[in-house]
């Protein structure tokens, strides 16, 4: 992985770098950003450079015997652990992160700033929750315990640490006291949910989300999005760049329209169109059904300081102001309030495994209760259920 295909982060690929040119890397360091925050791209990275032979100043060769190995993530000297599921030829508790190198070497390959909704697909973990069990920290202790292949360093790089239960005890000697020169990387999302023995033997280095233009940047020239659809993608994405992709990848559904098309359904309460919908919409993974409302919420908040500042809010695209006009005469600020509980509610109920086309269903029938608690001879209440109206 090169440091120059993570748009942004630049601060923290400069510390990175400084501490190998300095020759000051901690033994034991924590990544810590949430999920998106390219955490785990920066730290293969880092890997990368701290193994280049012909380094350049801001970045490794990609060409030399040792780039080759780590950018292919086959270097003898770099070990990886990571959350798995049982193996199709091992029980659970014999089955390790070496089971599962070829899916964790191709989707880092294909899709780098994956989520960890992505690995679980990719594992096939189903509803079975994946971790790092007994013989995973048995194994490292042993591996790091040998001589390095290249009389280089040797470096462990553990992803997702918070699923390690208390078995990562077994890691705490090695953590304090790691054999000579031999690092340990350890990449998380939630610092709350790691044990406490670990965190406090590790140097912290936190990460931010990223930045609204950096994303929208990424977007139009990485992804070949128009302006209108990054705008939209990276202020939905919550500074998240897995979320961005993901949102790029149905870049050629305006989400502003969906949302709209959602009210019209939610406001004419017809049963076979609310089916309809909802099937649709369940079909979808969990990932893209919560995204959806999430960037539904995020409309609803600049939609809010455009009915605040009556319509001079810049926040908006051109498309999505041409929704919010269509809207300002049946939703007022009490309205928003009370659709953004119920998406709310919605996300926290799908979250949770509930029964998602029970959940879509019913909120979908609650929104409809919200948006026809108008005046009935307002000439306005048309607009919803009026077929002609709806944005194309």
């Amino acid at each position: 992985m090169f440091f120059k295909n993570i748009p942004g982060k630049e601060e923290e690929k400069l510390r990175l770098i400084h501490q190998v040119k300095e020759d000051r890397i901690p033994h034991a360091q924590l990544f810590i950003g949430r999920e998106g925050s390219a955490n785990l791209t920066l730290a293969l990275s880092f890997v990368s450079y701290l193994y280049c032979q012909q380094k350049t100043e801001n970045d490794s060769c990609g060409e030399c015997p040792s780039c080759k190995l780590t950018h292919k993530l086959i270097h003898p000297d770099v070990h990886f652990s990571f959350p798995v599921v049982k193996s199709d030829s091992k029980k659970r508790e014999d089955t390790t992160s070496d089971d599962f190198l070829p899916q964790w070497r191709n989707i880092i390959q294909t899709t780098p700033f994956f989520s960890f909704y992505d690995w679980q697909q990719a594992i096939q973990a189903q509803t079975t929750k994946p971790n790092i069990n007994t013989k995973e920290c048995n194994d490292i202790i042993q591996k790091l315990s040998f001589q390095s292949f290249s009389d280089g360093p040797k470096v462990l790089l553990m992803w997702m640490p918070e699923y390690l239960g208390k078995e990562g005890n077994k890691l705490l000697k090695l953590i304090e006291e790691p054999t000579d020169n031999t690092y340990l990387i350890l990449v998380a999302n939630d610092q709350e949910r790691i044990l406490n023995t670990i965190l406090s033997r590790c140097q912290l280095m936190k990460f931010l989300p990223f930045h609204e233009s950096t994303l929208r940047a990424y977007l139009i020239n990485e992804m070949s999005l128009s302006e209108e659809a990054a705008t939209q993608i990276a202020r939905s994405s919550d500074g998240s760049i897995s979320k961005a992709i993901e949102g790029a990848r149905g870049a050629d559904k305006n989400q502003s329209n969906l949302v709209f098309d959602w009210l019209r359904i939610c406001y004419k309460g017809d049963s076979e169109e609310m089916t309809s919908f909802v099937n649709e919409t369940v079909s979808m993974s969990l990932d893209n059904q919560i995204r959806f409302l999430e960037y539904a919420l995020h409309f609803f908040e600049t939609y809010l300081g455009y009915l605040l500042s009556n319509g001079a809010s810049t926040e908006m695209t051109e498309n999505e102001k041409a929704v919010a006009d269509k809207m300002k005469a049946i939703i007022d600020a009490q309205k928003i309030e009370s659709i953004g509980n119920t998406i709310n509610q919605l996300i926290f109920y799908l979250n949770r495994n509930g029964n998602h086309k029970v959940n879509w269903m019913a909120d979908t029938i609650a929104i409809g209760d919200i948006l026809r608690n108008i005046t009935q001879s307002s000439p306005n209440r048309r607009i919803f259920a009026d077929e002609s109206l709806l944005i194309t």
